[in-house]
């Protein structure tokens, strides 16, 4: 299995979104779809999970839409893609992650060093938690005057 990023309306991008609405359900914004980069578990050429993130200023990143085919889940592949997000946001330059997950994904969420903070909300009858991480400091080259 690889861990890649989905070009943007790909037919990779495509199977991830469709993946999203069968296991997450909920509607698709394509307007919004634009600022995310989404990454994509394929195994046998088949998109088997997906999860995105979205870059804002000041050094945050939040994690958007985290799902995994029924058939895959239990493989570790939720873990795989979160490291490559978490990798991808420190490679742009941020240092810290938001995300909303749903309550029943918290602890696979602690288990990856996420906090709670804020309030947990419903919305479409699902609870969701605000969650949060600091990624650690990737060392920068030292450069001599000499």
């Amino acid at each position: 299995m690889r861990i890649e990023m989905a070009e943007l309306f790909s037919k990779e991008h495509i199977s991830a979104v469709k993946l999203r609405k069968q296991v997450l359900g909920g509607k698709i914004d394509w307007e919004k779809e634009k600022n995310l980069h989404v990454f994509v578990a394929v195994e046998n050429d088949e998109v088997v999970g997906t999860a995105a993130i979205q870059l804002y200023p000041f050094g945050i990143a939040r994690v958007r839409q985290v799902a995994v085919s029924p058939e895959h889940q239990g493989q570790h592949i939720g873990d795989q893609l979160m490291s490559r997000l978490e990798e991808f946001a420190q490679e742009q330059g941020h240092f810290r992650i938001i995300l909303t997950g749903r309550k029943t994904a918290q602890i696979f969420y602690l288990k990856r060093d996420y906090h709670r903070v804020l309030f947990p909300f419903t919305k479409h009858e699902i609870e969701f938690l605000w969650m949060t991480k600091v990624l650690p400091a990737v060392e920068a080259p030292v450069f001599s005057e000499n």
